[in-house]
């Protein structure tokens, strides 16, 4: 059987920077709790030789922390990374900072009667014990955090889909009723863009369900795209694993617009577009959203469907 894949939040550059600040804060305070009741352990600010080299030993352990997981960042997109894959990876950082600890110990603190094994076994459990607590804290809040996302995302996508069930029983209600001219006609197909969309992830899963009156824009996040998009009465973000090429494609002949490498904006949500020192950036109709900025090689095209917007709703009001 397939082993599951890790959720993604856990090789995000936010959650691995909270990461290594919560083990640098934890494990100082454990250190210094514990250290009366151990022999091996030597950290103390009472002697500068002590002092110094327990600076150095943290320096060199949040490094070997920090290029272990830029390395993990750097290959999920190369190499599958399961759950079992992320514990024998957590399992060799362990093992590479219990060993300078040891030979930190042996070089400069040798203690009578205990081996070098003896030594590294003990080094290998504290390390192991310490970081195990800020690991699963800081993982139990991501969690929480990513649930809590992905329950909003799926409640506003119910909330959508009733309200489109609605209005499609309004409208075959009165279906017997209706009748169009040509200039209707007209107008309906010029306003023909789909009003809801889906959002896929890189597997092909269906994630997000919006009406695209609602969605404002998209931002590029390395590998992934964050979707901001109003839900009761304020913005919200869902942070979706894809690639921006496959979300454009799948946007094409809506009034979703791209406007710069990592913004895709929707222009009927534009109300202001400026410019500021030689640079170019618009303004959307929520004070809460930052300005964005559009690049040299997306004006013409967003300033043509800009065009192309406000000539499509003069023939309709006309």
């Amino acid at each position: 059987m397939k082993e599951r894949e890790i959720p993604k939040f856990l090789i995000s550059r936010r959650y691995i920077s909270a990461l290594i600040a919560f083990i640098v804060l934890f494990s100082g305070f454990f250190l210094l709790v514990y250290q009366p009741f151990s022999l091996s352990i030597w950290f103390s600010t009472a002697e500068t030789l002590h002092f110094t080299l327990s600076i150095l030993f943290y320096i060199l352990s949040i490094v070997i922390l920090i290029v272990s997981r830029i390395v993990m960042y750097a290959m999920q997109d190369r190499v599958e990374l399961t759950v079992m894959t992320y514990i024998w990876w957590i399992m060799v950082e362990n093992l590479l900072i219990s060993l300078v600890y040891t030979l930190f110990t042996v070089e400069f603190f040798p203690i009578d009667g205990v081996s070098v094994p003896t030594l590294a076994t003990r080094a290998l459990m504290c390390v192991t014990f310490i970081l195990a607590i800020p690991n699963f804290l800081v993982s139990f809040y991501a969690a929480y955090r990513a649930k809590c996302e992905e329950l909003q995302a799926t409640q506003y996508r119910l909330q959508r889909l009733s309200e489109e069930y609605r209005v499609l029983e309004n409208s075959k209600q009165y279906e017997v009723e209706m009748r169009t001219s040509a200039e209707e006609k007209q107008a309906k197909s010029v306003n023909a863009s789909p009003r809801m969309i889906n959002l896929y992830d890189n597997n092909g899963t269906l994630r997000l369900t919006l009406n695209i009156d609602s969605l404002y824009y998209l931002e590029s996040e390395d590998n992934y795209i964050k979707v901001y998009y109003k839900h009761n009465d304020k913005i919200v973000s869902y942070l979706l694993r894809c690639r921006t090429r496959s979300v454009e494609e799948s946007l094409a002949g809506t009034c979703m617009v791209r406007c710069h490498r990592s913004f895709i904006v929707n222009i009927n949500k534009i109300s202001v577009m400026e410019d500021d020192k030689r640079l170019h950036f618009i303004t959307l109709d929520d004070d809460s959203i930052k300005r964005i900025p559009v690049s040299k090689s997306y004006y013409e095209t967003l300033v043509a469907s800009l065009n192309t917007n406000v000539t499509m709703r003069n023939r309709v009001e006309a």
